[in-house]
């Protein structure tokens, strides 16, 4: 089934969707190498509950993340802790 996808940025740690959703995919920047994953937690609010998703960022550049089949569902929200990367933009719907 067809329907539409939006897309959300961040620099920093922050709640990026406030409401049921499914993570579709990111866009991960990393300037430099470091050692800190991206996290993605089932909250609307924190960096707590239960973490959905988790990538190192370990090499500098630009790291496409697609997540098959419909995505893995957020039942209260999406809450991205950056980690060491510069900048993340999550894909979701």
């Amino acid at each position: 089934m067809q329907y539409d996808v939006k897309s959300a940025y961040t620099a920093g740690d922050a709640a990026l969707v406030t409401a049921r959703t499914r993570l579709k995919g990111m866009y991960v920047v990393v300037g430099t190498a470091g050692t800190l994953p991206v996290i993605v937690y089932d909250n609307a609010s924190a960096a707590s509950g239960t973490a959905i998703f988790k990538i190192g960022t370990t090499a500098a550049g630009a790291h496409t993340v697609v997540i098959p089949g419909e995505g893995i569902l957020a039942l209260n929200g999406l809450y991205v802790d950056t980690g060491d990367a510069d900048s993340v933009t999550i894909i979701y719907g």
